[in-house]
């Protein structure tokens, strides 16, 4: 049976780069219904028929289908009380890569969770296990952050998860993901444009920093406030209060739509001012 799925899924994705007209739109219908009910054996097929070239129509087809489906889970997301930021960062995945198993963030994470786990178990404190994480993540499993975005890819979180490396903020966010499967109290901070990780001590102690671009060194509050005496900026205590989960996908967004913008890719711009629309409201 999967391998008749497989063919049949083959055979929708041939016909997508051939019709025109009322059949097309039939055959847009039918592949909505497969990127809901089996995102998986989509991504299958994909990978394994059309690696090496995927085709155009099957691309812009499968983008502009998964990302009305996309709205209407922002539009759900932004309508919660609280917002799970790991569901908001899996949206993002999937404006990047449509056809990504829903699955596959929470199950990379748990995965770096399970090999992090015994490394923190003799940690005597919340300064040593940012420093451990901080080692495990760019050391052991060889995590780079660029510099500076210049393809929304770098800044999808499940790309980045595969790849391992991409923005500063997809770093942070992994932060704080690991440690709150640990029961910390993590979140991700913009110090005036500088994305950090932040921990916050259950013994109600300052707040400890982790610096994505500088390989997970730790930071103080007193480092935090030079940096910011250093650019001439009055001290804010917002610099240094963990975003809201909307407030890091309104971040995620932004940042696609700088790239974006610079390329002038109106068809995806569109989409992603909407979201962002949907997420202010």
């Amino acid at each position: 049976m999967p391998q008749t799925q497989n063919n049949q899924i083959k055979a929708l994705i041939d016909l997508l780069g051939r019709e025109t007209g009322p059949q097309a739109v039939l055959l847009r219908e039918e592949l909505a219904r497969i990127v809901k009910e089996q995102p998986g054996q989509l991504h299958r097929v994909i990978e394994q028929d059309f690696h090496s070239a995927v085709p155009h129509a099957l691309v812009t087809t499968l983008e502009e289908v998964c990302w009305e489906e996309l709205a209407a889970h922002i539009a759900h997301f932004a309508e919660k009380i609280n917002p799970s930021a790991e569901e908001g960062l899996c949206l993002v995945t999937r404006f990047v890569n449509p056809a990504v198993n829903r699955d596959e963030v929470p199950r990379d994470i748990d995965g770096l969770a399970r090999a992090l786990r015994p490394l923190l178990a003799n940690c005597p404190g919340e300064a040593d296990i940012w420093q451990t994480m901080g080692r495990f993540f760019f050391r052991a499993q060889g995590f780079a952050v660029l510099p500076a975005s210049r393809d929304i890819k770098d800044i999808s979180f499940g790309r980045f998860l595969r790849k391992k490396c991409g923005s500063a903020l997809c770093m942070a966010s992994l932060y704080m993901l690991c440690a709150e499967r640990f029961g910390l109290d993590a979140g991700v901070v913009d110090l005036a444009g500088r994305i950090l990780a932040v921990l916050s001590p259950k013994d109600g102690s300052e707040p400890l920093f982790a610096d994505p671009l500088d390989q997970g060194k730790l930071l103080r509050l007193a480092d935090c406030k030079n940096y910011i005496d250093l650019r001439n900026l009055e001290w804010n205590e917002a610099f240094v209060t963990p975003l809201s989960s909307r407030a890091l996908l309104r971040r995620f967004l932004g940042n696609m739509i700088f790239i974006l913008h610079k390329l002038r890719d109106e068809r995806r711009l569109a989409y992603l001012r909407r979201y962002m629309d949907l997420l202010k409201n």
